[in-house]
């Protein structure tokens, strides 16, 4: 059964990157078994000397019995490592109590006046003792800390001094939550910081994610399950379960200004849902344009666009009546919207043309184009300085578009594909996600360059977080 639902969802994500470009490596979910994700923690300058090989990592239970987990990189170059978290490892293990973890080295060097000089390595893994315990179906972040100080021994000896601590949940206005489609789990991380703070497990294929900041509490689409899954942000713990119909594969979530309105737009059944936030009960279901794949709701609450990619559409939904009022056709698959500051324009990308389109809410007509060029894949307008921004998946750009100019005035060069954009309010910061490096981005909005970047589970999808704008 498994194995299906696996091929389902393969075949699911290969439609989907239709439209969009990154098809993650799905792993299977978690079933009676629990998740060890294993970040290693910044280093210190005093430690840039060392590099080192890790051959294997695993946990101990509390039995004496180890458990390996997954490498994601077995070369340390501390010297790149500096100021910079780096996900080491992760993979399921099976639930209870554990004492440690071990870590097994292969080769280590020290550089000095001379060059690099290499280091007897011990052939018996390091023990790193730590008491934690990991739940049924439950993600656990652990950090490793890599200490200089004593890590080498007569002159030659290679004796690492590590420590192991578990996660603390930070202060929740600092927070920010990235969905990560191919792991199943969302990342939960400090904004100001750049670095992860812990995970929250999810039902399969989590994508669409919205926030609503005042009751805190984040929705996110278990799409291969049909879901939407209600996270208390304080408590960092999924609550709540809105259970839709087999086969609808909800892709992305929008919520009214109020909170009191979510809408969940489902892919696979060419629907949407129109759910009530305070009794997370499902009030109609409207069935909408062909390959949904977005939803943008208007600065007032009043109504929520439905963009449809295979049918070229955008269904326009009265929210007050629960109906379609209107559809609006619109060229070339269309993704992705966003409304103006004044919410008077809605800019809307699609996938095969160079254009942006410029809809006029009151008429419901393409009033305008903006020429973008190929490749557009997220939108995200600035409402304090009015600026349109665009992820493409070619050039490894992000384009910034004066909409007064009716022109791209600048841009933001990322190595990546920018599939998802968000704003932070307080440090004037573009957060961007880039799922085929499995990393999330801070860019200042002023210099436009790369303030920090942390990396996330496999197949990121979406971003939200405390402050934005």
């Amino acid at each position: 059964m498994l194995r299906t639902r696996l091929c389902v969802l393969f075949l699911f994500s290969f439609f989907i990157n239709g439209c969009f470009s990154h098809v993650p490596l799905y792993k299977a979910p978690l079933k009676e078994e629990g998740e060890i994700i294993l970040y290693l923690q910044p280093m210190q300058q005093e430690a840039h000397r060392f590099r080192f090989l890790i051959e294997r990592v695993s946990v101990i239970r509390d039995d004496g019995t180890d458990v390996p987990l997954s490498l994601s990189f077995n070369e340390l170059k501390v010297s790149e490592l500096v100021g910079v978290q780096r996900l080491l490892a992760s993979g399921p293990v099976p639930p209870g109590s554990y004492i440690g973890m071990t870590v097994e080295f292969k080769e280590a060097f020290v550089r000095g006046e001379e060059g690099e000089a290499a280091l007897f390595v011990s052939d018996k893994p390091l023990t790193v003792e730590r008491q934690f315990n990991v739940s049924r179906r439950e993600a656990l972040t652990l950090f490793l800390t890599f200490r200089a100080s004593g890590s080498i021994t007569d002159g030659f000896h290679f004796t690492p001094v590590f420590s192991l601590t578990t996660a603390r949940r930070g202060l929740t206005n600092l927070s920010g939550y990235v969905s990560n489609s191919g792991s199943h789990y969302i990342s939960v991380f400090n904004k100001k910081t750049m670095q992860v703070t812990g995970a929250i497990s999810t039902g399969m294929v989590p994508q669409g994610i919205v926030l609503d900041q005042t009751r805190g509490r984040a929705y996110v689409a278990a799409s291969m399950d049909s879901a939407v899954e209600v996270i208390d942000v304080f408590r960092e713990k999924i609550v709540e379960r809105i259970t839709l119909n087999l086969g609808d594969e909800p892709l992305y979530l929008a919520l009214t200004p109020d909170g009191n309105i979510l809408i969940s737009v489902n892919y696979g059944s060419n629907t949407v849902s129109i759910i009530d936030a305070n009794s997370l009960f499902e009030l109609k279901r409207i069935r909408v344009g062909d390959g949904p794949t977005s939803a943008v709701v208007d600065p007032l609450g009043l109504r929520a666009y439905i963009v449809n990619s295979l049918s070229n559409t955008l269904s326009v939904v009265d929210l007050s009546q629960k109906e379609i009022s209107a559809t609006i056709a619109v060229e070339k698959t269309p993704l992705r919207g966003a409304f103006n500051r004044n919410g008077d324009r809605l800019y809307v990308i699609s996938r095969d043309s160079p254009d942006l389109f410029v809809i006029d809410p009151s008429s419901l007509a393409v009033t305008g184009k903006i020429f973008i060029g190929m490749g557009a894949l997220s939108i995200k307008v600035d409402t304090q300085s009015g600026l349109i921004y665009v992820g493409s998946k070619i050039g490894g750009e992000i384009s910034v578009i004066d909409p007064s100019s009716l022109m791209f005035i600048d841009t933001i060069g990322i190595e990546g594909t920018a599939e998802f954009m968000t704003i932070g309010d307080e440090e004037n910061t573009l957060f961007v996600v880039l799922p085929d490096r499995r990393l999330l981005q801070k860019i200042n909005l002023v210099s436009k360059k790369i303030m920090a970047e942390i990396e996330v589970g496999e197949g990121a999808y979406g971003v939200v977080l405390m402050g934005e704008r």
